[in-house]
């Protein structure tokens, strides 16, 4: 892997190092950055579904013009589209707002957001899950290295349905509901 895909290089250069790399399998991919990069890419190449668990929602990788436009994009695509999130605490991104949660406002339909209490299948780990065949993940959270899966239909059934599970576990958060006046 080339020092701009491990988080060395700059964004510049990452940005125009992983456009050759994006239907391959990346290793060593660093947390936040080229993370959000990677999570960007598989968000806009979507064509039914996003799934994306994120204890925190982090700031430096979901909140940026890019990700709420690939979500929204999809979420506009089609009826059957649909984008899951699933956060733990959603303090941080009440408190400090988020262009997801705006998102999820403006499109209810299509874009949900839950919140999972504490759960013992969950350990703090950044998936994303494309479809039925793409996957980022951040083993241990941000500690340790991820992998980009852009065509990998095993990895993702196995996220997918570990996803769903959690996700029946997760409940809507009255704090993320807009507020009508």
């Amino acid at each position: 892997m080339s020092n701009e895909a491990s988080g060395n290089g700059s964004k510049t250069e990452t940005a125009e190092s992983l456009s050759i790399e994006l239907n391959e399998f990346i290793t060593g991919v660093q947390y936040p950055h080229p993370f959000d990069e990677l999570a960007v890419s598989l968000c806009a190449s979507a064509a039914r579904y996003v799934f994306i668990l994120s204890p925190r929602l982090d700031h430096q990788v979901f909140d940026n013009p890019e990700m709420s436009s690939a979500l929204a994009s999809l979420a506009r695509a089609s009826r059957q589209t649909e984008v899951r999130i699933l956060i733990s605490d959603s303090r941080q991104i009440v408190s400090r707002g988020h262009r997801l949660v705006q998102l999820a406002r403006r499109l209810p339909t299509s874009i949900h957001i839950r919140k999972l209490p504490e759960h013992p299948d969950c350990h703090g780990e950044p998936v994303i899950t494309r479809d039925m065949d793409g996957v980022l993940f951040n083993p241990g959270g941000s500690d340790h290295e991820g992998f980009y899966e852009p065509n990998s239909r095993a990895s993702a059934r196995k996220h997918l349905e570990h996803f769903e599970e959690l996700w029946r576990h997760g409940t809507a958060d009255v704090e993320l509901r807009s507020l009508s006046l």
